[in-house]
């Protein structure tokens, strides 16, 4: 479904005969085409707009135009009519972009920007071929309009990289919110204000007595310019007021006032003037923002709109063509403005019904956005709730969630209630937003509504409810409601039509969730793999794609990760575009390769796929994909050691986990990462009271749908052990860790019971069984070397280090473990190199004791030493770390990771 654009917005039509020359604004506007951009700025009524007229009619340019409204404030609207403007000069240009801007998911805009600019400036059509004098002249009317900053930011990184040939105009009442300071300051921008704008008083003499014909006398000239300050709609107004009066002088000495003021008094004084047809015609067709013949004698209930408009052009009572047949337009904005103020006065019980019929004639032409403005507007929720029906199915396909919750929002909620689609259509909106308090009692409406049905036929009533059964099932996943979760999502395969592929796959993919949620991995692998299907036979893509990211998580718990990658590349694949392009859908899959490249320690790589992935999945706006983006961005700056970037994710993710429910299995993630981040940089208290809080127990029971997080658990008992090697602690570690290797065998999560293998390693080794951790580790080296696991041995740090070091002693050293041991060398190097005299053994024990809360005394204790021998080498360590205070050499150990 797609919103089709009025070409009217493209067409800036030729100046009119006789306006008032101004060859020093049009010389400045020459001058400026040195810079990459001209700003036109002034408030409504000062003649910017008919200016470019002018200047474009003077020189030769190739102008491409475009008359922005207030709905263009979607990125993707706002360019689709920035390349159609370019269109209009050269047919080809941005075709590919402008195709990918149209399918359900678009690239990130910069992305597409990229192309298109890449496009322009490398010649690949005529306009490297521009000869000198014809440039590309791209001009934004109304500029002021535009508040979403997306739009400002594409616009803003479009400037930066424009092409030599193009120069952009904008023309607003306002400044951009951009840095025109820095634009001024590199001599990229041309400037003209209202000051610039205002006529002088000989302008004022020529538009008076040689356009309009009135013969003024100087004086009354100079007295209606100070009165108006070179205003020009002001003046206009005043001209016609003044047509029929005989006594001009006694008018102009009574014109007085501020701007607003006096506008107001002379649009009366024009309104007054006008038949009371022409009066009824202006106002009731204020409220359209731009109109035709059939359009105004629909809304009107009349037949001669096409005379009226004629004869109001021809009078010039601010009315602008859109086009060069004299078919489509609009009201001076200003004018409209103010018309609409008296249309609300004159007529206050027609304006919703004139609303409601300018809707319906819109829906009529095949638009979306604007028959729900102006439902919205009419306060007419009956014809909204049935417009939110007719385009619901198209938004979802767009994946326009946040679109159509708004307008769904809108309604009243008695309204929505007696609606049955409207009630699913709630419900899942809110679900995806994350909003998701409601949902449940949404579709409990719908089976009500059913119950009740008399009107509905048997095939409808089945979409209806396998409909319901899939957005339960989700609702059921997230609540940890495995078994409803699994009997909603058959029981919506059973209802749903065959050919309705897309809630077919997204029923799908809660079959598979709950499966994983069971621990079956095999399950919820096929239960993805034919979600996927699914979805492809009915071209949605974008739903196969994220199918595929789950089908290849579960290849990862079985530790097939080569089998994973290809099937993470096919999901990508799925959201790719002509030459590459990404779609937002394409975060997901980039977020999963970036988990991959990290384990496989191509950090580069999986730093760069995870921002991408964030970015990307910020931009689709699903909660629960932006949350694990960060989650896997977090894995990698672990390995990076940016323990800082680490904090501000996990901040960024708890923001979002604090507005909504996440699913539970990233909920785990993001506890893991936390929990790593504690470890790593010896915040032992942190990751106990963690335990505490999660009311996690070395023999409660096992949850896969939280990722099996029971292996995080172990993870802080094993650094206990290896931190304090207390019995009691050792003992409930390796009684956990057992635990966890039989369940992972049971289950089939090969890469957990790595995981735990390693774990296990470690744990005996610090408790002095050296056979025992070397036979562990062996076994987890055996299940990783096939798929070529490198991170997960890597980083767990210097007694991971020594276990390898003597497992190669030992055994026939494998080229497997000999890697291990090169990438372990690069990754953790003596981080005491950066000294100019590293730490001794002994000093090294005490900063160990120095990052506890013990005092100096209970130090010396501990290590058989004098208080006097700890303070010495205290003075050592502080001198060495170049650092006056025990806080700060504990920051730096923790930043240098020397413990």
């Amino acid at each position: 479904m797609l919103t089709p654009l009025l070409t009217t917005k493209l067409y800036l039509p030729p100046p009119r005969p006789n306006l008032v020359p101004r060859p020093h604004l049009i010389e400045r506007l020459n001058l400026a085409l040195v810079h990459e951009l001209t700003l036109i700025s002034a408030p409504a009524g000062f003649g910017k707009t008919t200016l470019v007229q002018e200047w474009v009619s003077d020189r030769d340019l190739n102008l491409a135009w475009f008359s922005i409204d207030s709905g263009d404030n979607d990125p993707v609207r706002f360019w689709m009519y920035v390349i159609a403007a370019l269109q209009t000069i050269e047919p080809e240009i941005g075709r590919t972009v402008f195709a990918a801007l149209q399918i359900p998911q678009p690239p990130p805009i910069k992305s597409l920007l990229t192309e298109l600019i890449n496009e322009i400036a490398n010649g690949s059509n005529p306009i490297s071929d521009i000869p000198t004098g014809r440039r590309w002249l791209l001009a934004l009317d109304d500029y002021h309009l535009i508040t979403e900053s997306k739009v400002h930011d594409s616009l803003v990184f479009f400037l930066d990289s424009l092409p030599p040939q193009m120069h952009l105009v904008i023309s607003g009442r306002s400044d951009p919110p951009w840095p025109l300071a820095r634009l001024r300051a590199r001599s990229k921008m041309g400037e003209i204000r209202a000051e610039d704008l205002r006529f002088s008083s000989q302008e004022v003499a020529i538009f008076l007595n040689s356009v309009i014909k009135l013969d003024i006398s100087l004086e009354d000239v100079a007295a209606l310019e100070k009165r108006t300050e070179g205003w020009i709609v002001g003046l206009q107004m005043a001209a016609l007021s003044m047509h029929k009066r005989s006594d001009i002088s006694a008018f102009i000495r009574a014109f007085t006032g501020t701007n607003r003021f006096i506008l107001d008094y002379l649009l009366e004084e024009v309104l007054d003037k006008q038949s009371p047809v022409i009066q009824e015609f202006l106002l009731k067709t204020s409220l359209l923002e731009q109109m035709t013949a059939p359009f105004c004698d629909f809304v009107l209930g009349r037949s001669d709109s096409l005379m009226i408009l004629a004869q109001l052009e021809q009078t010039n009572l601010f009315l602008v063509p859109l086009d060069d047949q004299r078919k489509w337009y609009r009201y001076h904005h200003l004018f409209s403005e103010l018309l609409h103020n008296q249309l609300t006065l004159r007529y206050p019980d027609e304006v919703s019904n004139l609303h409601r019929h300018a809707s319906q004639w819109l829906e009529d032409q095949g638009f979306v956005d604007e028959p729900v403005a102006h439902a919205l507007a009419a306060q007419d929720y009956e014809r909204l709730a049935h417009l939110c029906e007719k385009f619901a199915q198209g938004m979802l396909h767009q994946n326009k969630h946040s679109v159509l919750s708004s307008w769904i929002e809108a309604l009243p909620d008695e309204l929505v209630h007696q609606r049955a689609w409207l009630c699913v259509y709630q419900s899942w909106t809110r679900l995806w937003s994350g909003k998701r308090e409601g949902g449940e009692e949404c579709l409990e409406n719908t089976e009500r509504i059913l119950e009740n049905s008399s009107f509905l036929d048997e095939g409808e009533k089945k979409k209806l409810g396998g409909s319901i059964a899939t957005v339960r099932a989700h609702y059921a996943l997230i609540n940890e409601q495995l078994p409803l979760a699994i009997e909603q999502a058959n029981q919506a395969l059973r209802l749903l039509p065959e050919t309705d592929f897309y809630t077919r796959g997204t029923a799908g993919t809660a079959l598979g969730g709950a499966y994983w949620g069971q621990g079956k991995v095999s399950q919820a692998e096929q239960a993805f793999v034919e979600s996927a299907s699914t979805a492809l036979k009915g071209g949605f893509a974008y739903r196969a794609s994220s199918a595929l990211c789950y089908a290849g998580m579960q290849q990862v718990k079985q530790a097939k990760l080569r089998d994973a990658q290809r099937t993470f590349h096919q999901a990508l694949s799925l959201a790719q575009g002509p030459g590459g392009l990404e779609y937002p859908s394409a975060g997901y899959p980039l977020v999963k390769l970036s988990e991959l490249a990290c384990e496989w320690n191509h950090l580069d790589q999986a730093r760069k796929f995870a921002k991408d992935g964030v970015e990307l999945c910020t931009l689709l706006g699903h909660i629960d994909l932006i949350a694990e983006a960060y989650a896997a961005l977090a894995q990698v700056q672990i390995a990076n050691a940016d323990y800082a970037g680490v904090r501000a994710t996990l901040q960024q993710a708890d923001q979002i986990s604090l507005e909504t429910k996440l699913d539970p299995w990233i909920l785990g993630w993001l506890e893991g990462c936390r929990v790593r981040l504690w470890l790593s940089t010896g915040e032992f208290d942190q990751a106990n009271r963690w335990i505490e809080s999660y009311g996690l127990d070395v023999d409660g029971e096992f949850n896969y749908h939280f990722d099996l997080h029971h292996v995080t658990l172990a993870r802080v008992l094993v650094a206990q052990v290896t931190q304090n090697m207390r019995e009691a602690d050792a003992d409930q570690c390796l009684r956990l860790l057992a635990r966890l290797l039989a369940v992972t065998d049971e289950m089939n999560w090969v890469h957990h019971k790595i995981q735990v293998l390693i774990l296990q390693a470690l744990a005996l080794q610090s408790l002095q069984s050296h056979d025992g951790a070397l036979h562990a580790l062996h076994l987890a080296i055996n299940l990783a070397e096939p798929e070529g696991y490198i991170r997960t041995f890597i980083s767990e740090g210097k007694i991971m280090g020594e276990l390898l070091q003597q497992l190669a002693e030992r055994e026939k050293t494998s080229r497997y473990v000999e890697g291990l041991l090169q990438a372990y060398a690069k990754v953790a190097p003596n981080r005491q190199s950066c000294l100019v005299e590293p730490l001794s053994p002994r000093e090294l024990d005490v900063m160990k004791l120095l990052m506890t809360s013990l005092p100096v005394p209970k130090i010396a204790d501990e290590l058989i030493l004098s208080p006097n021998t700890v303070r010495s080498h205290i003075k050592n360590i502080y001198g060495k770390l170049g650092v006056n205070r025990r806080l700060d050499a504990i920051e730096k150990v923790k930043e240098l990771r020397l413990v």
